[in-house]
């Protein structure tokens, strides 16, 4: 299993509804997309402070690195970044194979 993890911070402008629809719209694309295995969402509730200021993860799991890899440059995620992209002040994605 491949984990795919994308962390981000949101720009400052953006209200709690955008992050919101933001949020939707990567849950669905992930939904749409077979590559996908599951889609896990949540911001951050550490009481650590070691962020970096990262807010938000969002966790993709893939069954094989060949649909990870068929995922990065596939249309649905190609469009998605196309609307995401714009509203991130900074990001993060660290990807690992889970041991069994």
């Amino acid at each position: 299993m491949i984990r795919h993890f994308v962390f981000v911070k949101f720009k400052d402008s953006l209200s709690k509804a955008d992050v919101a629809e933001m949020v939707e719209r990567f849950a669905r694309m992930a939904e749409e997309m077979d590559e996908v295995a599951a889609f896990e969402y949540g911001p951050n509730n550490s009481p650590e402070g070691l962020t970096k200021g990262l807010e938000h993860c969002f966790n993709l799991s893939f069954a094989t690195i060949a649909d990870r890899d068929a995922y990065l440059p596939h249309p649905k995620h190609e469009a998605f970044k196309e609307v995401f992209v714009p509203t991130i002040a900074d990001v993060m994605v660290f990807d690992y194979e889970a041991a069994e």
